[in-house]
């Protein structure tokens, strides 16, 4: 009778909170088409859409049966209650059934009536945190600077045999940064070994997880050598059910996942989610999950459970953003907004607590990478007792050089962090292109501006990057003081290239076309400059300046 009235309380519970689709509708960035450049990175203007609530899945339930319980008797009773069963997820052994819609109610009732059944529940859906790129910036990758990333790799740039799982939407199989960083992955609805991305929110978890790095295209991600699984629980709109996360969550870990990212959640949890996760952590698995955009404490999941790193997102002065959950049950923090991959060669700026997820996943790889044999329990506390504390989150913003040292790195003297690049604002007369939907390098700054071996009051900083037929334009934004600057542009092949400098308030200062290597030189006031690169056919290109000292 206990099982009984325990049954019934969670049905209740479960439709209080089920609520309608969780397909959220964007929130608008405040941010005008050509905006004034920043003080900080780009990551404060990206719209971010918010999380909605768990909806009841129609006509499907979850039911595991008390140890001992034949097959034979599990479908008589189904049949009675008008259920047929149409999955297993044998591992949890939980039977996922069919039923009438609308008659859920009733074969909750009956099911959990029986002394024979050990739970029934509802099936519940769950979402990605339904975050929007920011195509109107090169973005600047402030995160993994902040999180003081950089500095780890120079203890680990992490190992391909770390596997890091993304259950999403899936991935883009072709995306160039993910080529060589894939190995075999399973979509959960189909139940097929293609998980091709049809949404794009997976391929954009990927890329700040694992992309390839230092390879001249593309992004810089967190843990350049893991290895990426990409497991497909979210459909084409960006939805799925808890019953696929899973499923997902078992696969991943009966295929050699070390760490599973979900940037997805519900705000209904089940015990079925909840039998997986503690499947995986037992196996040695560290699984890493978004806490949603919903902007309040209520717990969500599968962030809220014990076993599960659950993920808030913050800005680059380390406060939660707006939008952000958090509370007693969320343990870390992130940067919310990455610069990574998307579908068809895109790259762009990734905002939400979806983006912060991988982040952590990426960090847990590299520890993972540096301390192989080290249990899944050590690896989590060494990144929860090293992180910056933040009072509203069980520990704090994850810090990627003092979890390696946690883990017994050797203390020495770290690289200065490399100050974030400012974003660079499209000029007023002259937009400069944001991301296509054709693979395109990225211009790449040298880590610190030197001093120019001529006086002690000039700088020098270089810059490398690529113009193609379809991106014919790469920009640079650099804050110099008042006096002459002077360019050299080298590039690989002909016709030449331009470049031209824009001052802040979008007005063309100087330009120059010629062959290479082409100089320009002229005065300027002080404050900040953009500097632009444009040709007509593809050439890669090294740009440096020396400017007067800010």
């Amino acid at each position: 009778m206990g099982d009984f009235f325990a049954a019934i309380a969670r049905v209740v519970i479960n439709a209080a909170l089920a609520l309608g689709s969780l397909v959220a509708s964007a929130v608008p960035s405040a941010a005008p088409a050509h905006p004034p450049a920043p003080v900080v990175a780009a990551a404060d203007t990206p719209a971010v859409a918010h999380s909605h609530v768990s909806s009841a899945v129609p006509a499907r339930l979850l039911v595991r049966y008390r140890s001992g319980v034949a097959n034979d008797v599990a479908e008589y009773l189904e049949k009675a209650s008008g259920a047929r069963k149409t999955g297993e997820i044998q591992q949890v052994r939980v039977r996922v059934l069919q039923v009438p819609e609308g008659s859920e109610g009733s074969a909750v009732r009956m099911l959990a009536a029986d002394p024979r059944v050990e739970f029934v529940e509802r099936d519940a859906t769950v979402a990605v945190t339904n975050t929007t790129p920011n195509d109107y910036w090169w973005p600047s990758e402030w995160a993994q600077v902040k999180t003081r990333t950089n500095a780890a790799w120079d203890l680990t740039r992490g190992s391909a045999s770390v596997v890091i799982a993304i259950l999403d939407t899936g991935v883009d199989l072709s995306q160039p940064d993910l080529q060589g960083k894939l190995v075999a992955g399973y979509n959960v609805l189909s139940g097929t070994s293609n998980p091709s991305d049809d949404n794009g929110h997976g391929t954009w978890a990927a890329g700040v997880a694992g992309a390839a790095s230092n390879n001249a295209i593309g992004v810089a991600s967190y843990c350049w050598g893991c290895s990426l699984m990409p497991v497909k629980v979210l459909g084409a709109d960006g939805t799925g059910t808890m019953s696929a996360v899973a499923s997902g969550i078992i696969w991943a870990t009966d295929h050699g996942a070390r760490v599973i990212s979900m940037s997805l959640s519900g705000s209904t949890g089940t015990t079925t989610v909840q039998s997986a996760v503690q499947y995986a952590h037992s196996r040695g698995v560290v699984l890493v999950a978004a806490a949603g955009n919903y902007g309040n404490s209520a717990p969500t999941y599968p962030a809220a459970y014990q076993e599960v790193l659950g993920v808030a997102g913050t800005d680059p002065n380390d406060a939660l953003y707006a939008w952000s959950s958090y509370g007693w049950w969320v343990k870390l923090a992130a940067p919310g907004c990455n610069y990574t991959t998307g579908r068809n060669g895109w790259y762009g700026s990734f905002c939400g607590t979806s983006a912060a997820t991988p982040a952590v996943a990426g960090i847990v790889g590299l520890a993972f990478s540096y301390a192989p044999a080290a249990p899944t329990t050590t690896i989590e506390a060494a990144i929860e007792s090293s992180s910056i504390k933040l009072g509203t989150l069980a520990y704090g913003r994850v810090d990627a050089y003092a979890s390696l040292l946690a883990l017994g790195a050797p203390a020495g003297s770290s690289p200065t962090p490399t100050p974030a690049p400012t974003p660079t604002p499209a000029p007023s007369s002259t937009p400069v292109p944001s991301p296509s939907s054709s693979p395109t390098p990225p211009p790449t700054a040298t880590p610190a501006p030197t001093p120019a071996p001529s006086a002690s009051t000039t700088m020098t900083s270089s810059f490398s990057g690529a113009v193609t037929n379809k991106n014919s334009s790469r920009a640079f934004t650099l804050t110099t003081g008042s006096g002459t600057l002077n360019a050299t542009l080298a590039y690989s092949k002909t016709p030449p290239l331009t470049l031209t400098v824009y001052g802040s308030d979008g007005a063309v200062l100087a330009t120059q076309t010629g062959s290479s290597p082409s100089t320009l030189s002229f005065s300027s006031a002080a404050g900040s400059l953009q500097l632009v690169v444009s040709g007509t056919a593809q050439s890669s290109f090294t740009l440096s300046v020396t400017y007067p000292t800010p």
